[in-house]
């Protein structure tokens, strides 16, 4: 898992290096790394809430924990976000291949059946999704802000 979100500030401190920005490379490798590792522990905390007090699931958060570090093994190829015009590609590409694999962690870690580990992981990126994305209008306002405030958007 830490391989995954290591891979994917790479990708983004190559992206942002390529500007000749490298401040802003530092700070989005740093958020980038920072967002994969929370974005890790929220899935695997709410898969395993979800998917104990929803559908049926007899599984505890090591568990699950355990299962969800293969399944997010595909966010290795952000390491390539860097790459335009292919970037959003590959990241909807990691994205849907890490839900699938989410399922097939789901499904033996909880000891689901597959109408129940489906339902769990859709649940469940509904929500993480959401937070994720709170989180980063939250983070991305207050660094906007901080940005603004210092001229470092002057250039």
């Amino acid at each position: 898992m830490l391989i995954a979100a290591l891979a994917g500030a790479v990708g983004a401190l190559i992206g942002q290096l390529l500007t000749g920005n490298i401040l802003a490379a530092i700070g989005m490798a740093i958020l980038q790394a920072v967002l994969a590792v929370v974005g890790y522990y929220l899935w695997v905390f709410v898969a395993q809430y979800v998917g104990t007090k929803l559908f049926k699931g007899t599984g505890d958060v090591g568990e699950v924990r355990r299962a969800f570090g293969f399944a997010y093994a595909p966010q290795v190829l952000n390491v390539l976000s860097f790459i335009p015009c292919l970037n959003v590609i590959i990241g909807i590409v990691a994205w849907i291949w890490s839900i699938a694999t989410g399922f097939v962690a789901i499904r033996q870690s909880l000891d689901q059946d597959d109408t129940n580990a489906a339902l769990t992981v859709i649940v469940s990126a509904i929500v993480v999704f959401a937070i994720t994305f709170i989180i980063s209008l939250v983070v991305g306002g207050i660094l906007g802000v901080g940005a603004a405030a210092t001229g470092a958007l002057s250039r």
